[in-house]
């Protein structure tokens, strides 16, 4: 009888857990491109991409080592999704743009503000607004909006003074808030809310010496995954509920889609999509005639969610082919459990 080295079973469990992860890059790399309805496992690999290309990369460095020649899976699984790694990581140093393009350009905000109540702290909505009136934005959307019990309404808008128009849907006991502040001239707006969710997405169209611009603000359904565990449901409900959210989220997508394809003039997308670059929403949403601006600006790591390691990238600013980005930021703050997401553009012509 044939006798296993305790190094031979390592090196058999190493050789099947690299195809196993590689099989789920492959998956992954297309996951963007495949409806969540026609085959909702394949939008699970794309939630888990970040934790496998992480897998892929240890893989690649061990196999390497050993000299075998099974290193070409997990860098065949690393190449496939380099579109997607190039949507998180962006190897390029942070550069100053011209003065004379700062000047003429808008500056974009875009913050999941968690209810203004991610600290418990009665100077949650001053520190942000502090922050806020600091980066001096043209143009503030924030997901996740509320009124704080300890102010009224009144006060509340007092705290954003530097923004002559503000629309406003405010949380209720079914749906989420969204608000939508600008220097500029507010002539249209309008909500989409979102049936049987919590989720909705509103837009305005402002009036820049430029002409029009439509900003648009959503807040897409959430994963559930943190929902879920805090009620202790079993692994298993939660891997269907992950992707059942998929679904959702996919189908709001399209309904995002809608309203840019329906858009005559220059558009700007903020938002938490709650989903990854590698995602349907996100490859829907962005479509052919949207540009992510982390990917023409960005430096560096872009995630924005704080929880599971800061891993994921799930906040956004799109926007049309009229803009180009100058500088796309992340900055920490330790006001909510998402980064805000800051970028500055200006007209190309």
């Amino acid at each position: 009888m044939t006798k296993f080295k305790s190094n031979d079973i390592f090196h058999i469990f190493l050789f099947f857990a690299t195809i196993i992860i590689f099989i789920f890059s492959i998956f992954a790399s297309i996951s963007g491109y495949i409806r969540p309805h026609h085959f909702k496992f394949i939008s699970l690999t794309n939630n888990l991409l970040p934790i496998t290309l992480g897998a892929l990369s240890i893989l690649l460095i061990i196999w390497l080592i050993r000299k075998r020649w099974v290193f070409i899976f997990p860098l065949i699984g690393i190449a496939v999704n380099i579109n997607t790694i190039f949507s998180i990581i962006q190897p390029r140093a942070e550069r100053e743009p011209f003065a004379a393009a700062l000047n003429s350009s808008i500056k974009v905000i875009s913050f999941n503000v968690h209810d203004f109540n991610y600290s418990k702290s009665y100077d949650e909505v001053a520190e942000i607004n502090e922050f806020i009136n600091s980066e001096k934005p043209d143009i503030l959307c924030i997901q996740e909006f509320e009124t704080p019990g300890y102010l009224n309404d009144n006060e509340m808008h007092s705290y954003f003074s530097h923004f002559s128009a503000k629309y406003i849907e405010k949380t209720t006991q079914e749906k989420l808030g969204l608000a939508i502040m600008s220097v500029y001239n507010i002539s249209d707006k309008g909500v989409v809310d979102f049936e049987g969710t919590s989720n909705r997405v509103i837009w305005a169209d402002l009036i820049t010496d430029r002409g029009k611009i439509r900003v648009i603000n959503c807040h897409l359904q959430t994963t559930g995954l943190a929902r879920a565990s805090k009620n202790g449901t079993n692994f298993l409900k939660r891997i269907n509920e992950l992707m059942e959210n998929n679904k959702i989220r996919a189908t709001q997508a399209e309904a995002v889609k809608v309203i840019i394809n329906s858009t005559p003039f220059p558009v700007v997308v903020c938002g938490d999509f709650n989903d990854t670059p590698s995602s349907y929403t996100y490859t829907t949403i962005k479509g052919e005639n949207m540009t992510d601006g982390f990917r023409q600006a960005g430096s560096g790591f872009a995630g924005t969610y704080k929880g599971i390691s800061g891993l994921f990238r799930i906040d956004y600013i799109f926007h049309s082919d009229h803009f180009r980005s100058i500088r796309y930021r992340t900055p920490e703050t330790n006001h909510s459990d998402h980064k805000p997401v800051i970028s500055e553009l200006v007209y190309k012509n």
